[in-house]
C-alpha cells in the first residue's frame, strides 16, 4: 500500500473554521431571514434558532450576554435582520452564524399563514371544544408516525404506568405535503376503535416540519371527533392549529402518555386495597353488630320459652312465697311478742296470782263479796285460798267505818 497523506476528521473541521474565521467579510455580517425552530434555553439564557429565506437555511446561536440585552422575544415565524459572524462548529462540521444583534423586520410568510388560519378558525368557534379526559382510560388510540421514536416513548410510559391499558396504533404521515390528508384519516379511522382518548402529534422539528398540524382541514376533522383528543406536537415551545383545536394540549408526546394515564397502575391499586380495606372494616362492623342483635333477640325468645317462662315464675313464685313467709313470721313474733306481754299483764291481775301471795276472797253464791252489806248473819259463804276453798257460817259481822 502506497504512503498516502491522512487526516482526521477534527483536523478538517478546525482547517475549515480557520479558514472562514479569517474571511474578514463573513466575521462582521447582517443577514436577513425568518426565524424558525426558536428556543431558549432557560438554565443558560442562551438562544437557538435557524434562519431560513426561500432555498436555503442556517444554524444560530445567541450567547446569554447578547440576547439578555434584547427589547424584545424573538419568535419563530418572525422576518428579522441578524448582526452575525460565520463560524465553524468544530464537533459537528456545521455552519451557523454567531448572533450578536437581533431586529425585528416583520412577520414571514408561514407565521402569517397560521396567524390567519388561528383567527378563522376561533373565530368559528373550533378552539371553545374542551371535553376532560377519563381518569383511568380502557383504550387509547396514538396517530403518529409508525417509525417516529416520539411513538416508542409513548408506547413505553403507557405500559409502565398502565400495563392493562388497550393501545391502538394508527400510523400516519406527519410531515410534507400528503401529511394532512394522512392525519384526516387517520382520525376518521381512530373514530371505529372504541377508543377512550385520542393522542395525536409528533416529535419536534422546525416550523415547516410541524406545518401540517396548522393545516385548516385537519383542524376542522379533529374538532368533529366523537372521541376526547390530546395534541403531542413537538416540544414545549412548540405552537400549532392543533393544540388550540384539541380537548388537551400535551407539551411533548411524553407528557401526552402521562397526561391520559393521570392515575398509575401503583395509585390504583393502592386505591382499590385502600377501598377493600374500608370495605372490609365496614362489613365486619356491620357483621358485629349483627351479631349483638341476634345474640339479644337469640336471649329474648330464650326467654319467652315455656321452661324458661315457667322457671321465671317459679323464681317468682319462690320469692312471693319468702316474702310471704317473711312477713308471716314477722306478724307471728309480733303478735306472740303482744301476747306475752298482755299474758304477764293477764296474770298480774288474775286473782289466783294474788291469792298465792297469802291472800283469799269470799264468794256467796258464786258472787264475789266486796263489803260487808252483801252479808247476813247465818249466811253460808265460800271462802277461796290458794291451794282450796272454805264454807263458812256467818255467825258475825262487824261494819268498821272507814275501813278501805
Amino acid at each position: 500500500m502506497p504512503d498516502i497523506f491522512t487526516v482526521t476528521v477534527s483536523q478538517i473541521n478546525r482547517r475549515l473554521a480557520t479558514i472562514v474565521k479569517g474571511d474578514k467579510a463573513l466575521n462582521d455580517v447582517y443577514v436577513n431571514g425568518e426565524i424558525s425552530n426558536f428556543t431558549l434555553h432557560q438554565a443558560s439564557g442562551h438562544i437557538y434558532f435557524t434562519l431560513k429565506d426561500d432555498t436555503a437555511s442556517i444554524k444560530c446561536v445567541m450567547f446569554s450576554g447578547y440576547a439578555s440585552k434584547l427589547s424584545f422575544m424573538p419568535q419563530s415565524g418572525m422576518s428579522v435582520l441578524v448582526h452575525a459572524s460565520v463560524g465553524v462548529y468544530e464537533r459537528d462540521g456545521a455552519n451557523q452564524l454567531y448572533v450578536t444583534e437581533i431586529m425585528p423586520q416583520g412577520v414571514g410568510e408561514a407565521y402569517l399563514a397560521f396567524q390567519q388560519a388561528k383567527q378563522i378558525l376561533e373565530k368559528e368557534g373550533y378552539f371553545s371544544q374542551k371535553r376532560e379526559l377519563p381518569a383511568i382510560p380502557r383504550k387509547v388510540c396514538i396517530i403518529t408516525a409508525i417509525k417516529g421514536a416520539a411513538l416508542q416513548d409513548m408506547l413505553n410510559i403507557l405500559s409502565r404506568r398502565l400495563p392493562v391499558l388497550d393501545v391502538v396504533v394508527i400510523p400516519a404521515t406527519v410531515q410534507g405535503s400528503t401529511a394532512p390528508a394522512s392525519l384526516i384519516k387517520g382520525i376518521e379511522t381512530a373514530q371505529n376503535t372504541d377508543a377512550d382518548v385520542i393522542i395525536i402529534g409528533r416529535g419536534g422539528g422546525s416550523a415547516e416540519d410541524l406545518s401540517a398540524f396548522n393545516d385548516v382541514e385537519y383542524a376542522k376533522a379533529l374538532f368533529k371527533s366523537r372521541i376526547p383528543t390530546v395534541s403531542a406536537v413537538g416540544h414545549e415551545t412548540d405552537t400549532t392549529i392543533s393544540d388550540y383545536v384539541a380537548d388537551k394540549r400535551a407539551p411533548t408526546p411524553s407528557a401526552a402518555a402521562e397526561l391520559v394515564t393521570p392515575v398509575p397502575i401503583g395509585d390504583i391499586i393502592a386505591g382499590i386495597d385502600s377501598t377493600f380495606n374500608f370495605i372490609r372494616g365496614t362489613l365486619l362492623y356491620r357483621f358485629e353488630e349483627l351479631e349483638k342483635r341476634l345474640d339479644n333477640t337469640e336471649k329474648h325468645i330464650m326467654a319467652l320459652t315455656p321452661d324458661k317462662k315457667l322457671d321465671s315464675c317459679s323464681r317468682e313464685l319462690e320469692l312471693i312465697s319468702k316474702n310471704i313467709y317473711s312477713s308471716a313470721m314477722g306478724c307471728i313474733n309480733r303478735y306472740e311478742a303482744l301476747l306475752q306481754s298482755r299474758s304477764d299483764y293477764i296474770s298480774a291481775l288474775n286473782p289466783l296470782t294474788v291469792l298465792s301471795r297469802g291472800y283469799s276472797f269470799a264468794e256467796k253464791q258464786g258472787k264475789i263479796l266486796q263489803t260487808v252489806d252483801d252479808v247476813v248473819e247465818k249466811d253460808i259463804i265460800t271462802v277461796t285460798l290458794k291451794d282450796g276453798s272454805i264454807e263458812a257460817y256467818v255467825q258475825k259481822i262487824t261494819k268498821e267505818e272507814g275501813l278501805k
